[in-house]
């Protein structure tokens, strides 16, 4: 018995070496290697394509971006678990990055009060930093209010200047409404769905070493800069954006890699069409927000309908020769935003010109919501290269080319059950947004504009140089913002609503309808996709799905889970002593 004892015993050492070593060395490979399946369906624990590709061009950099989170200490489970995956998903970062990126969490509550004053008022910078979230909840039977400041600061050395940038991670709360523990979930829950396009936007802020230039232009009644306030600012962190005057200078656009006309209201000159065309030879990228037709909105509103007139911009004419055939007409969709309006029953009226997009799969339409369009024109691709983007949706129709418009236009259909489409004209997917890319032919090849071709500076081109891109929106001011121009003493200073319009339609708002709207990340996808960073896209297009508790099934089965949680674990430990009782009881039995 005792020679086969300590052989057992020899045996037994054995194998407890063997899984000693080997658990170290696992947690020495775990230590400098991270891997691991997601087996989720909407990959919430993987990063996104884009963010890797973007993560390997910042591994290039010379120096490193410094991450400092003010999220750190005593906090509730729900932020005690967004900390730990904001930590995962910087890990995740610095496991394609390499030591390009570092993070430091720190706690803003610990030291003393002077201390933490001075560093509150430093993270914070006059509303300009980090914004503080105030919690509320009950702690032994008195109310107790927690503050926290959920964001980070990056800093950056870009060509021997230092840079910095504030990324808010968790909302910020004024101080007459701070959040409870019970609203938290939610929450977090945005916050998480949230955590990656936010860290990604901050560092390309930061890190862009050379931004693309990009002209706004102005001369044919577009768009001004206090109307397109909301979309400059969205772009500017990432683009040189500059408002530009062609003023007959073949030299304009030279310096410019993308073009936005953003509704255009006069004729463009043969001179200003030349030159936009001579820069999509010579591969810039063109993006046109623009309306056939001028609709006057106070006079549609005074006597509830008005004459609708063409522009006669000329521009679409260029478009046309690219491919893009864009009618006199208007768009009516059954899936549309009501209007506001007190005249009518509970102060509202359909109105089936101001549509709600049916997206294509386009990346630039993925995962958003639906944009909002009031009075669009038909788009008509004519050309194999030129692709759908946004439509109508089954149940639409067009009008005939410069209509009447009435405001009480849902009265002659159906109240219930309004039916729009057509089988006369196949009003199925009425395009209004399309975009081609590839090489195209030059508008004045057949066509002389003199002063600029005969000019030997002119340097014409009748085909593409080389390859670019043109996104064509048939409404133009689906990116502006309104304002209101108010006398000061410093001057008249330009006023502004006090939500995003590019989120929030205005008519939904009056209605109190809680529904988002896709403009602003539709502009910011089409941007980004011109100009070449369509790993953004990417990214700002994921979605973490939110599955919420069936709080009925819950309820009607605890007892049932409690009851297979508790016996489970108790019957397997019971099961494995048997059987280890059992192998004993054989091995050693004489």
């Amino acid at each position: 018995m005792k020679p086969n004892l300590k052989k057992f015993n020899l045996y037994q050492w054995m194998v407890f070496s063997i899984i000693l070593v080997g658990l170290v060395f696992i947690n020495i490979i775990g230590h400098y290697t991270s891997f691991k399946i997601d087996m989720t369906a909407d990959h919430r624990y993987s990063l996104a394509d884009g963010t890797i590709t973007y993560l390997k061009k910042i591994k290039k950099l010379e120096n490193r971006i410094s991450i400092k989170i003010y999220l750190d200490g005593d906090l509730p489970s729900e932020l005690r678990s967004y900390r730990n995956s904001l930590e995962e998903k910087l890990k995740d970062f610095k496991s394609y990055a390499g030591d390009r990126i570092e993070y430091t969490f720190i706690n803003p509550n610990e030291g003393s009060e002077q201390d933490k004053q001075i560093l509150f008022e430093q993270i914070y910078n006059k509303g300009g930093g980090i914004l503080p979230m105030e919690i509320k909840f009950a702690k032994n039977a008195k109310e107790t209010k927690l503050m926290l400041w959920p964001g980070a600061v990056l800093s950056f050395t870009l060509n021997g200047i230092p840079q910095e940038t504030v990324v808010q991670l968790l909302p910020g709360t004024s101080v007459d409404r701070p959040f409870t523990l019970r609203q938290m979930p939610e929450v977090v829950e945005k916050g998480l769905n949230d955590l990656e396009y936010n860290l990604i936007s901050a560092l390309r802020r930061l890190s862009t070493l050379q931004k693309k230039k990009i002209a706004i232009l102005q001369g044919h009644g577009e768009l001004n800069q206090y109307e397109t306030k909301i979309a400059r600012l969205l772009i500017a962190p990432y683009y040189n954006i500059q408002e530009l005057e062609l003023e007959n200078n073949i030299h304009a656009l030279d310096d410019f890699d993308g073009l936005i006309i953003a509704d255009p209201k006069r004729p463009f000159s043969d001179k200003d069409l030349y030159l936009i065309d001579q820069f999509v030879m010579r591969g810039g990228e063109l993006m046109c927000f623009m309306n056939t037709l001028e609709i006057n909105r106070d006079t549609l509103i005074r006597q509830g309908f008005t004459h609708s007139e063409r522009k006669n911009l000329r521009l679409n004419d260029l478009l046309f020769d690219y491919g893009f055939k864009i009618n006199d007409n208007l768009i009516m969709d059954v899936n549309s935003i009501p209007k506001f309006d007190r005249r009518f029953k509970e102060s509202k009226v359909d109105w089936f010109y101001q549509l709600l997009s049916t997206n294509s799969k386009h990346p630039t339409v993925k995962n958003i919501e639906p944009v909002g369009l009031e009075f669009a024109n038909q788009i008509v691709p004519i050309k194999e290269n030129v692709t759908p983007i946004l439509t109508s949706s089954k149940n639409a129709n067009y009008t005939g080319l410069a209509p009447i418009v009435e405001l009480n236009m849902a009265s002659n259909f159906d109240p219930v059950t309004p039916i729009l489409y057509s089988k006369e004209k196949n009003t199925n997917s009425i395009c209004f947004a399309a975009t081609s890319n590839g090489k195209y032919s030059s508008y004045f090849n057949n066509r002389i504009v003199a002063d600029f071709i005969n000019n030997p500076d002119s340097k014409f081109l009748s085909e593409s140089k080389e390859d670019s891109k043109i996104f064509v929106v048939s409404n133009g001011t689906f990116l502006a913002n309104s304002y209101r121009m108010t006398q000061t003493r410093n001057g008249p200073k330009a006023d502004f609503k006090g939500f995003n319009e590019l989120k929030i339609n205005t008519d939904d708002r009056s209605l109190n309808t809680n529904r988002l709207i896709g403009n602003q990340d539709f502009f910011l996808n089409i941007v980004d996709f011109m100009m070449g960073d369509e790993y953004m896209l990417d990214i700002r297009s994921r979605q973490i799905d939110v599955r919420e508790i069936d709080k009925t099934k819950v309820q009607n089965k605890a007892n049932y889970y409690k009851t297979i949680n508790l016996l489970i674990p108790i019957s397997l430990i019971l099961l494995l002593g048997l059987i280890m009782n059992f192998v004993r009881r054989k091995k050693y039995t004489t």
